[in-house]
């Protein structure tokens, strides 16, 4: 099944080249459509589909660039863009010599995967600052975007549904395996969600926008409460409370009561018995993910991501260059270790103790720290601040909220999951990138 699995994943990277090929116009919804559907594929233990998509398109778009199908435009930048573009270039280029720093230390050819992988997110920043193949008006971007999360939600619910009626096999079994884990895996509800309100809350557009967009609200609540995703729960929670104003109780109401039967339905077929722990339980999740975002007390669910960001900044306070510099990507699970048994043994978890390994896998804030220190934080933090501060000053943008809060959550995101390979994570951040094209007009206001 994982074979059959790869040669249809793969072969979709040819489709998507193609699309770009013949439809240059369309090549930003195509790009962040393929970020978006290959995010969570995992057939052969990697989350690699992503960067195939997207390398496949921006492969095409280069050829189209060499052709003469596209140029550049040079009108004058305002000053916020401006420095942007000079943070995120310094950025990516910091991450690509932490990249080879991370590769030469581990002697391993394999790592040059990531000096790949920030090169061509540079070759997209670039493209997208000098705003080539700017043609698709926000609203279509958004019906780009939701229909492909909308479809990437149906399928991953689906293949949990079918692993556990046809395989006898958990839904939880095949994460990390053939699936990403659920908060890594619904991640592209970030771009997804803001994409259905803008499409809901559209103005005089066909019933399928509306429909469109309440597919990825209705299927991202499926799937968040199906597999156990909390972090998802809240942001689409979060994501419906900032545009009720603009669609009315009246409208919701309705979606959430489908959802709701379209849950329990999804439950009884595959394993009643999880009703009950749903019925018991995920409240009290809910209140132990906001315990574990602002790291309340060690009782909490969310213990061994708190034990984590402490190891993170105990492994680079032993240090100067460790301090300010990390020790090179990728190599945060070498370096935490030892400080995660000692934190777990202090804390009275010596089961959690015993089961730490000598390459741990953490979340995305303890290995950034632990990888760049606090130079690459720094930048990080840098690009999330002009992101959102040039949706701030697009005061007359009806969508600027949800756009922010998407921002918000997607650094958020970082300390329940490592989602650094993540493409689309460097699309929301970078100058001229997803957000702003989806906002509607990113170029006329700064």
């Amino acid at each position: 099944m994982i074979d059959l699995a790869l040669a249809y994943y793969l072969s979709f990277a040819a489709i998507l080249f193609f699309a770009a090929m013949v439809r240059p116009k369309l090549f930003w919804p195509i790009l962040f459509f393929g970020s978006v559907v290959g995010s969570g594929l995992m057939a052969t233990g990697v989350t690699i589909f992503d960067e195939i998509y997207v390398f496949s398109v921006v492969v095409a778009g280069l050829l189209l660039f060499m052709a003469g199908k596209a140029g550049l435009h040079r009108d004058k930048d305002r000053f916020a863009s401006v420095w942007h573009q000079a943070i995120f270039y310094v950025f990516i280029l910091y991450l690509s010599w932490e990249a080879l720093r991370g590769a030469m230390i581990l002697s391993s050819p394999g790592k040059i995967r990531w000096i790949v992988f920030f090169v061509m997110i540079g070759v997209i920043g670039f493209l997208a600052a000098k705003k080539a193949f700017f043609n698709a008006d926000g609203k279509n971007l958004a019906l780009s975007l939701a229909a492909g999360t909308s479809l990437y939600l149906a399928y991953y619910l689906g293949y949990g549904i079918f692993t556990e009626l046809f395989r006898g096999l958990s839904r939880f079994s095949i994460q990390p395996g053939e699936w990403s884990t659920p908060a890594y895996a619904l991640f592209p509800l970030i771009a997804g969600i803001p994409a259905a309100m803008i499409l809901i809350c559209a103005r005089g557009k066909h019933f399928y926008y509306q429909s469109t967009g309440w597919s990825v609200v209705i299927l991202g609540l499926l799937a968040g409460i199906y597999y156990d995703s909390r972090i998802a729960i809240v942001f689409i929670a979060t994501g419906l409370l900032v545009c009720l104003p603009q669609i009315g109780i009246k409208k919701i109401a309705p979606v959430l009561f489908l959802a709701a039967i379209g849950l329990l339905s999804a439950i009884a077929v595959s394993d009643s018995s999880k009703m009950v722990r749903l019925a018991d339980n995920f409240g009290t999740d809910l209140v132990a993910t906001s315990r574990g975002l602002v790291l309340w007390d060690d009782s909490s669910k969310d213990i061994d991501r708190k034990v984590h960001i402490k190891a993170a900044i105990l492994s680079i306070n032993s240090d100067v260059v460790a301090l300010l510099f990390g020790y090179g990507y990728r190599m945060h699970g070498y370096i935490i270790g030892p400080y995660l048994r000692e934190l777990f043994m202090q804390r009275g978890f010596s089961e959690m103790a015993e089961k730490v390994t000598d390459n741990e896998s953490t979340e995305g804030f303890t290995a950034f720290l632990v990888d760049t220190g606090l130079f690459g934080m720094f930048l990080l933090v840098a690009n999330f601040i002009f992101a959102g501060y040039r949706l701030i000053i697009q005061k007359n943008n009806p969508y600027r909220l949800i756009l922010l809060v998407s921002l918000v959550f997607a650094f958020l995101w970082l300390p329940i999951i490592n989602i650094l390979d993540v493409v689309l994570f460097y699309l929301l951040i970078m100058p001229n990138g997803l957000l702003f094209q989806l906002s509607g007009y990113p170029f006329r206001r700064g």
